[in-house]
């Protein structure tokens, strides 16, 4: 009896480690950053502290609200995450540093209006939107709900 249990955790924990490598990265895995974080950058000189510094590159998560910038509504390859749901499509737009310009590597469904968690490798670098320039990029990986 004690050699099937053990048997059975085996199984359990190679299959559990087999849909975590399928699903790739994993919900929940990366630097949380904030947006005050963000607001430190200097938009005029794009200079950085050194604690922004040390997450260019690296894969983060951070909460926000999707503004789509594609006419298809119903699934976004690219969008802005602001970090209110009324810093978006209004004039004059929020400042560079608290806009990300967010490049997913697969469509997702499209959340105007929601809290959401976007993850993926954050860069510091000026993207050029119709909304404005934009202080950040991230390739996104998943989106989630905001819970």
């Amino acid at each position: 009896m004690k050699w099937v249990l053990v048997a059975l955790l085996v199984f359990s924990g190679a299959v559990g480690a087999g849909v975590y490598l399928l699903k790739g990265r994993g919900t929940g895995t990366g630097i949380e950053i904030d947006w005050r974080q963000l607001n430190q950058l200097d938009y005029i000189t794009n200079t950085a502290p050194d604690e922004l510094k040390k997450i260019d590159g690296q894969l983060v998560k951070i909460p926000g609200f999707m503004v789509p910038l594609e006419d298809e509504q119903s699934r976004v390859t690219e969008f802005l995450l602001v970090p209110t749901p009324t810093a978006c499509i209004h004039v004059p737009p929020p400042p560079p540093n608290q806009m990300i310009y967010v490049k997913m590597k697969e469509g997702v469904e499209a959340r105007p209006g929601a809290p959401i968690w976007v993850y993926g490798k954050f860069s510091i670098t000026t993207h050029k939107s119709q909304y404005g320039d934009v202080s950040f990029g991230l390739e996104g990986d998943e989106v989630e709900d905001y819970r």
